[in-house]
């Protein structure tokens, strides 16, 4: 195996010279370029940062799958992960599941098996025999918003999910409302029913119970929230207000309600989960909102992960719970 400095002699050529061209920096003509292609295949040269990889078994690589990179929540938790990462020398390798299956399972056999140092993920299903797989074979997993239904042990950062729930309930409560419609989350997700679970602790402390007739079920996409607020609105046209329990529903939610010629919150009140407003106040009516610590989590999951990748000896899972902030703007009236 020559070194960088022996291909050089060999070439009659600068060491300079042949790491622009191993590292694809800077300009070298094509036919020196070439040249030094041709060494490197016939002397199995390996530059020196792949080399250490070889040696150490270290790709300083990080994969992190994901559901899906337009939601906001994601895309900060991503960026949380790569503002940490950044500080040890660590790179980010992304997939996007886009909420398949298939997908994830296919990304999880691609990263272990191309020796990314460890993953970052939110599955889409808690029963996923892949992911339970490969826990057993490769522990340095961190999981963050949806988890896996598993007696394996694993790292884990999440929002909580039943605060968050009954944290909404009881402020609506506070304003009066009793006729309130619920829009819940997938439950084979545990995001989903942890939720819905809140909800229906705050419904017993109050001394009430949560109605089924009440409560729709989407799959945390728009055309969900659409469907069952129109649904709702047909079947309860009396609701006060409603609480959903994602991004994409609430927006398909609100939707659905102005189209219908209410008004929010003089006809209607409502209570997103993760509505960020970039605009900083211009977008009519605020929307009431859940918003999850998504930065802090990519953050944290990166260091509970760089722990277990350094002291892979003195590792113990853990699971860190994060409080959710309940932002109140426009949506939501007292009666």
């Amino acid at each position: 195996m020559a070194t960088l400095q022996e291909l050089a002699k060999d070439l009659g050529l600068s060491a300079s010279t042949i790491s622009r061209v191993v590292n694809n920096k800077g300009f070298v003509k094509e036919s020196t370029r070439e040249l030094v292609m041709e060494a490197i295949k016939r002397n199995n040269y390996i530059p020196d940062n792949a080399a250490r990889s070889l040696k150490t078994g270290r790709t300083r690589t990080i994969g992190v799958i994901i559901p899906d990179v337009t939601e906001v929540f994601f895309t900060n938790v991503l960026s949380g992960v790569e503002e940490e990462l950044a500080k040890y020398g660590y790179k980010m390798l992304l997939c996007v599941s886009s909420v398949d299956k298939d997908k994830e399972e296919a990304y999880l056999s691609y990263l272990t098996q191309n020796h990314v140092d460890g993953i970052i993920m939110s599955t889409i299903s808690v029963d996923s025999a892949k992911l339970k797989e490969t826990l057993e074979s490769f522990n340095r997993i961190v999981c963050i918003d949806n988890l896996p239904n598993t007696i394996l042990t694993y790292d884990s950062v999440i929002s909580d999910n039943i605060y968050a729930g009954e944290t909404i309930t009881k402020y609506l409560f506070g304003l009066g409302h009793r006729k309130i419609a619920v829009i819940a989350g997938k439950q084979t997700q545990t995001t989903g029913v942890d939720r819905l679970i809140g909800i229906k602790k705050a419904m017993l402390q109050l001394g009430q119970e949560l109605n089924e007739n009440s409560v729709r079920y989407g799959d945390f996409m728009e055309k969900s929230g659409y469907d069952a607020v129109r649904d709702i609105l047909e079947k309860s046209p009396d609701t006060t207000a409603v609480q959903i329990a994602s991004s994409k529903m609430t927006y398909g939610a609100v939707k659905a309600i102005l189209g219908s010629g209410r008004r929010i919150p003089d006809d209607i009140s409502v209570v997103g989960f993760d509505i960020h407003d970039p605009s900083g106040g211009l977008q009519k009516p605020g929307i009431t909102t859940m918003i999850q610590k998504d930065v802090e989590i990519g953050k944290l999951a990166c260091q509970l992960l760089l722990d277990a990748i350094e002291n892979p000896d003195k590792h113990v899972c853990r699971k860190i719970l994060l409080q959710p902030e309940l932002v109140i703007r426009d949506s939501c009236r007292e009666i």
